[in-house]
């Protein structure tokens, strides 16, 4: 069997090569071929994964790597997606061009609920599917509903040990037990990267402090100004944590307008500023020196910092954040959630327990349908919340929506209208209709409001 291994980032490639060293992959008794995506807005403006100086050791954990996006273009690699009458013809096109021969594939991937990750499930139709998780989204619900044909094929979930103690929620709805990829493994590749590209300098540092942006704008979350001044709070809590000294590494997607105003703020916090451009992950730049502390807002990063390299993590603004996310099941959610709770002054979710039961219950409320599950253990949880605390991670809106503890009571003529949309929606026989409407953006705000 060849293993066909997708990754669009390098910091998901070295996931998955921690995977390959801890065993988790198995040994195929063909080729193991990494298919690189390059899913960036602008896929020919930017590198991809391979193209990036310091990937070496990732790509040695692989027989060979081939390409995705040169191949389909124009066409972006999120947008592909060939229909099913195309799809044979496309299996027998990619194993001669990518060389996998006639034999069984096995497919190792990211995120099999999008494309192009979904395409190539569906094109190679009888292949197992085994799926790696490279962040704190793995700790949410799957995005959306996996067609049943995938479903059946799914074998496992691959995840990075971020939050010790704490369960993802990703694929539980089908079945899906999680194994742990151990972070020396992750640690180990990321160290080799370091050593190749990020050396350690030989002379002594000042107290440093690593900054990652966040591009909120893209997402519509707040404007560039806001942005600008959420990342001159980042350095400021840097400079407050013992940094003399600010290395500030932007979102690849962010304006190079943002340097001037941040060096200004670094000014006025009494401490010295950088900036890194460089395709790298964050981690790499972690192995490669000390940091007194790692400033974000909701990155992954914040938990690889703490988790798997020891340094202390700040979050910034996650409160914010959360009353900002749009629509509730904003796939964001889950990451924000888990860095607030994590970093919040006095947090009541210390205990990994506790943290589960929140997660269980953010994860309820973003996809009720596919996690009905939870809705018991949601209940009792929010039942022993005070009121500040629930609307912290959980709006007014969906717990009404939901009919759950604390939310604010809806006069009976509201309650009996929500009820009989709610029948309508949840009615066997427009079971068809359904199906046939689910994308449509009128069928997605009615059931926004009302199904449960």
């Amino acid at each position: 069997m060849t293993q066909l291994v997708v990754a669009s980032t390098l910091f998901g490639a070295a996931t998955a090569a921690a995977a390959v060293d801890a065993g988790l992959l198995g040994t195929p008794d063909g080729e193991r071929v990494l298919l690189i995506v390059n899913n960036a807005p602008a896929p020919e403006l930017t590198p991809a994964l391979d193209e990036i100086e310091g990937a070496d050791p990732v790509l040695r954990r692989f027989d060979r790597t081939v390409h995705l996006t040169d191949l389909i273009a124009p066409t972006h690699p999120s947008g592909w997606s060939p229909g099913q009458r195309e799809r044979p013809a496309m299996e027998r096109l990619l194993r001669k061009y990518w060389g996998l021969g006639d034999g069984p594939v096995d497919i190792v991937a990211e995120s099999v609920w999008v494309n192009p990750a979904q395409a190539l499930a569906r094109i190679f139709h009888s292949s197992p599917v085994t799926v790696y998780a490279d962040g704190l989204m793995s700790y949410g619900p799957t995005r959306s509903a996996l067609p049943l044909e995938i479903r059946q094929r799914l074998e496992g979930l691959l995840h990075l040990d971020l939050v010790p103690g704490l369960r993802p929620v990703l694929l539980s709805e089908y079945g899906i037990d999680p194994t742990i990829i151990p972070n020396e493994s992750f640690r180990g590749i990321i160290e080799e990267i370091a050593a190749k590209s990020h050396p350690a300098p030989e002379e002594e540092q000042p107290p440093t402090a690593l900054v990652v942006g966040q591009y909120l704008a893209a997402l519509g979350l707040m404007t560039r100004a806001d942005e600008t001044r959420l990342h001159e709070r980042m350095i400021s809590a840097a400079a407050k944590s013992g940094a003399k000294h600010v290395r500030f590494k932007p979102h690849p997607s962010a304006p190079p307008s943002l340097a001037t105003p941040l060096a200004d703020a670094a000014t006025a916090a009494g401490v010295t500023f950088e900036i890194i451009d460089d395709p790298l992950p964050a981690e790499v730049l972690l192995a490669g020196r000390p940091y007194v502390a790692m400033v974000g807002c909701f990155s992954t990063a914040l938990v690889t910092a703490r988790t798997v390299f020891g340094v202390p993590s700040v979050a910034v603004d996650t409160g914010r954040i959360l009353k900002l996310l749009t629509p509730y099941e904003n796939s964001n959610r889950m990451p924000v959630t888990i860095i607030d709770a994590l970093h919040r002054k006095d947090t009541p979710y210390t205990d990994p327990a506790r943290l589960q039961e929140l997660v269980g219950a953010v994860a309820y409320c973003m996809q009720p349908r596919a996690h009905e599950a939870h809705r018991d253990s949601t209940i009792e949880f929010l039942a022993g919340l005070p009121e500040g605390e629930r609307r912290r991670y959980i709006s007014d809106s969906r717990a009404g929506a939901l009919r759950l503890p604390g939310a604010p009571r809806k006069s009976a003529v509201v309650e009996a209208a929500t009820d009989a949309a709610r029948a309508v929606l949840r009615h066997p026989a427009l079971g068809w209709v359904d199906q046939q409407t689910q994308g449509s953006p009128l069928r997605k705000k009615l059931a926004r409001k009302v199904r449960g």
